[in-house]
């Protein structure tokens, strides 16, 4: 099972990720889509996604994102924020810890939990444009694949 991982597109949305998203079971955004339309371009794409709300995901679209999420995915609890620093403090259901919000990618494992942040699909600061490809086999392990754009 293959789940794109995306984040701080900032009302950008490119054709070229169309095809790393598709090619995914499911889809995560982790906030700062920054418009209705890219937003709506995302939700078209004919794949399961969640969405959370980012600091510049504002206006009546947005209203209903949550800032915080956890979706099972897989037999694994994936939580899901904007900010990590808005995680819950207890993480002891969390498998996978999935935030944007530095425009930086991460990848760590900690305490048996996986931390990843996807990078900026649109807007990098300091780092190239990024996004993931997190690939859960059945054996319980996992893959997961930096994307460079």
């Amino acid at each position: 099972m293959k789940i794109a991982l995306i984040s701080d597109t900032h009302g950008i949305f490119r054709e070229e990720w169309v095809p790393h998203i598709t090619a995914c079971d499911y889809l995560i955004h982790a906030g700062d889509i920054n418009t209705k339309t890219c937003y709506e371009k995302f939700k078209s794409l004919g794949v399961p996604a969640y969405f959370v709300k980012g600091n510049t995901d504002m206006g009546e679209w947005a209203a209903n994102l949550p800032e915080f999420l956890s979706v099972p995915i897989g037999g694994k609890i994936f939580y899901i924020s904007h900010n990590q620093y808005d995680f819950p403090f207890d993480l002891t259901d969390a498998d996978f810890l999935i935030f944007g919000h530095t425009h930086v990618y991460t990848y760590y494992e900690r305490f048996g939990k996986v931390y990843v942040n996807p990078g900026s699909a649109a807007q990098p600061r300091g780092d190239s444009k990024s996004m993931a490809v997190l690939e859960l086999n059945e054996d319980s392990s996992y893959h997961i694949t930096r994307i460079f754009l």
